[in-house]
């Protein structure tokens, strides 16, 4: 047996392995396509009823958010309310102390005009 009878042998077992290793690629193509296409139907089941309670679930909070802003303007409202009120009875406080301390210092003056003369 010569060199090239050898070349030929070992050439013909490496096919023979390159070809079971194409089959097994293909094999596991194969496997992995299935299991891609049964995960596409499984999520196909499965994910439009999640995104309806998503989308649900999204109403209800944009709802519960718009009533909160409601109550947060309303607390607004209050508050300046309250602000304005305090400032009139404030004002309304003021008032008479003013008029007293404007009558006290016009007798003062008075005084002090009528005892230096």
């Amino acid at each position: 047996m010569g060199a090239e009878a050898w070349v030929r042998i070992l050439l013909y077992v490496a096919l023979i392995v390159l070809a079971g290793f194409a089959v097994w690629g293909v094999r596991e193509v194969v496997i992995t396509a299935r299991s891609v296409r049964k995960l596409s139907d499984e999520l196909g089941t499965t994910l439009p009823p999640l995104i309806e309670r998503a989308d649900s679930t999204l109403v209800a909070v944009n709802a519960e958010i718009v009533r909160v802003n409601g109550v947060v303007s309303q607390l607004e409202e209050v508050s300046d309310r309250v602000t304005t009120t305090t400032r009139a009875a404030q004002e309304i406080v003021e008032a008479p102390a003013a008029a007293v301390a404007g009558f006290a210092e016009g007798a003062r003056r008075f005084f002090n005009v009528l005892f230096k003369s």
